[in-house]
């Protein structure tokens, strides 16, 4: 009877315990994997050996207001688009699918002259739109709404033989390599010597930038009160500090100092944890306006050209903690790669443009420029710390059967001593 009835216990609890964890367990991997075809991927488009790891669909809402307070003037206006950054993207070349973008809606109103939009030489598209006479209380506003699809890239399985031959006389070297530039002072001496420094002369491409990658993260201190101007390369390495602005600046410089076509990108990171994992709904709003309010993200990081491999996208700034070399994230919303656009006339010394404004009265103006992110789709892999905690879970439940076991085998020794 004894035996019967441990028997009997012993299926019940166990039964219970498959009952509860097999549940959980496959409803974290069935509702949590992205659709495995999806992951890796290659091109014919120059662009190969890249993985989609994980991905999330925004939509993305840009409100903006000015209103013109005292006299009459003249105002031009430059907003950057939300790029689709693909390989079959007409504007892109040699790119992954950092950013598929999708413009829904665009509407501006209150110009004297009909809005345009401009491709600059780095194939950055810009709405361009003025008024030659606003007069006071006037407004002009721009209403635009995008669904873009952010993938988390990584380069970590290329294979180094598949790895190209640079041509040097490319486009792409005049655009991003041959000559030095105001931020990028490729002929400075110091930058050479500690480019050389970080490198072996027969590393490839790809192991060269991740070393210098990660050079750049631990050689630079984070200083978050600089102004938002840009600095350059050179006054990086001088000051051993910067910002994203000069992370980015000095890797770049770094780069092109051994042959390898590099540039900035610059936009905006809807959250600094890079461990965010989004979830369906979840919305954030940015607001940029006259009264002081300023809570955009603003946030450079770098691509550098691998040939046969496509423009690897690395974050210098943030590899201080995570790795970020030759992957980046579904935080970010691109807007502008390769070098500022400005305006005739106006010099870019700001390090971040966006909206550019130009007007002697600029100050007499109220204005309002939000940005509202909302999460449309995710596609991420399974949260990991849940999985461990299920797992953690079954092996405390493994344990409680097999110490009932246990139990009930002394308890059956027992009850035959006393008989």
């Amino acid at each position: 009877m004894t035996t019967k009835n441990s028997k009997k216990t012993f299926f019940l609890l166990t039964m219970l315990f498959i009952s509860i964890s097999l549940p959980l367990f496959n409803q974290e991997y069935n509702e949590k994997l992205p659709n495995s075809s999806n992951l890796k991927l290659s091109s014919d488009d120059g662009v190969s050996n890249y993985e989609i790891v994980q991905s999330v669909t925004y939509e993305v809402e840009i409100n903006f207001t000015l209103t013109h307070n005292s006299g009459i003037d003249e105002y031009y206006f430059q907003f950057s688009r939300f790029d689709d950054r693909q390989p079959s993207a007409s504007l892109t070349q040699y790119v992954p699918p950092y950013q598929e973008s999708e413009l829904l809606f665009s509407k501006i109103t209150g110009t004297s002259e009909i809005p345009y939009t401009l491709q600059d030489r780095f194939n950055n598209t810009y709405d361009l739109f003025n008024n030659t006479s606003l007069a006071p209380t006037e407004s002009v506003t721009l209403s635009q709404k995008y669904r873009l699809k952010l993938n988390e890239i990584s380069f970590a399985n290329v294979n180094m033989s598949e790895i190209g031959v640079y041509d040097t006389s490319d486009e792409m070297f005049d655009l991003y390599c041959n000559q030095a530039e105001l931020y990028y002072d490729t002929d400075n001496s110091s930058i050479i010597a500690a480019s050389n420094s970080i490198v072996n002369p027969g590393d490839n491409s790809i192991t060269k930038a991740t070393k210098i990658c990660n050079w750049v993260s631990d050689y630079l201190t984070y200083d978050g009160t600089l102004p938002s101007q840009e600095m350059g390369a050179s006054w990086a390495l001088n000051k051993s500090r910067g910002d994203c602005s000069e992370y980015s600046s000095l890797m770049i410089t770094l780069l092109r100092c051994q042959g390898i076509p590099a540039r900035k990108v610059t936009g905006f990171v809807i959250s600094t944890d890079s461990t965010l994992r989004p979830y369906v709904g979840q919305q954030w709003n940015f607001n940029l306006n006259d009264q002081g309010a300023n809570d955009f993200l603003g946030h450079a990081w770098v691509e550098y050209y691998v040939p046969s491999i496509g423009w690897i996208a690395c974050d210098p700034t943030w590899n201080e903690n995570v790795d970020y070399s030759n992957r980046i994230d579904y935080l970010r919303l691109n807007l502008n790669v390769g070098a500022w656009f400005s305006i005739p006339e106006l010099s870019p010394l700001s390090e971040f443009p966006h909206p550019c404004i130009v007007s002697d009265k600029y100050a007499d103006t109220t204005f309002q420029y939000s940005l509202k992110v909302t999460v449309l789709s995710t596609n991420l892999l399974p949260d990991y710390v849940l999985i461990w905690i299920i797992v953690l879970s079954s092996v405390a439940g493994v344990i409680i059967v097999v110490t009932l076991i246990v139990a009930l085998k002394r308890r059956k020794k027992r009850v035959k001593w006393t008989y």
